[in-house]
């Protein structure tokens, strides 16, 4: 989806290895979807999301298992995963304390007052994807500030390859690459030129942010682009 929530890809994909259980129950997938004329070749889905993510900010639910099923990467500073946003997540039991992932049902209801996966009902892929994308708007202003903290400490220090460590970051897992090297949408990256990190195209509205905060370039909100 995109800002607006109009559904930009919603697919079924075809597999080269056997499916030894489709959890059809949770993912109303069954066998004849995958060899359906509606469902596209694993290599032909991965190049079209590449292309669709290439240079947006990616917002989602535990996205580190979508990106893994489809084999590919995203700048850790272009993702907004509602599973590891610290004010949505909960603390362990254990000491040490440890933030935990919280169920995205859990979020919807009692951040957004909603109900989503209904017990005995598959869930809706569109339906999970508008909420986590609410789910962000709800908090955009407070999440946006924790990414600046994030990516100013990462500008802050000469040739840092990793995330901000630990639970404290939202982005746990999805790694920057160097100058170099990069994920999708990714190219020439330098933490000290906010352009070659931060160049966007128009979409979601303007957050009301002080030009001399954040990214070290006030066009920065005005140009973000985003999807889940």
């Amino acid at each position: 989806c995109n800002w607006s929530e109009k559904v930009i890809l919603d697919t079924f994909v075809q597999v080269d290895t056997e499916v030894t259980d489709y959890r059809t129950f949770v993912s109303g997938i069954e066998a004849k979807d995958l060899v359906s004329d509606n469902a596209m070749p694993l290599e032909d889905v991965r190049k079209t999301v590449k292309d669709i993510l290439s240079g947006k900010i990616l917002i989602g639910h535990a996205l580190e298992n979508d990106m893994t099923a489809l084999q590919i990467t995203h700048p850790w500073h272009d993702i907004r995963d509602s599973a590891n946003y610290p004010p949505f997540m909960k603390e362990g039991e254990n000491a040490p304390v440890v933030l935990r992932p919280r169920k995205l049902k859990e979020l919807v209801r009692e951040k957004l007052g909603g109900d989503i996966q209904d017990l005995g009902k598959a869930h809706d892929p569109v339906e999970d994807a508008r909420s986590a994308l609410r789910l962000y708007k709800s908090v955009r202003m407070e999440w946006e500030k924790l990414v600046m903290k994030q990516v100013a400490s990462a500008r802050g220090q000469e040739g840092r390859e990793s995330e901000p460590s630990g639970r404290d970051s939202p982005y746990n897992g999805f790694r920057p690459r160097s100058t170099t090297t990069g994920g999708v949408g990714q190219k020439n990256m330098n933490y000290n030129n906010p352009y070659s990190m931060y160049s966007r195209s128009h979409s979601a509205p303007p957050t009301m942010v002080a030009p001399n905060q954040g990214y070290g370039h006030h066009a920065y909100y005005p140009q973000q682009h985003f999807l889940y």
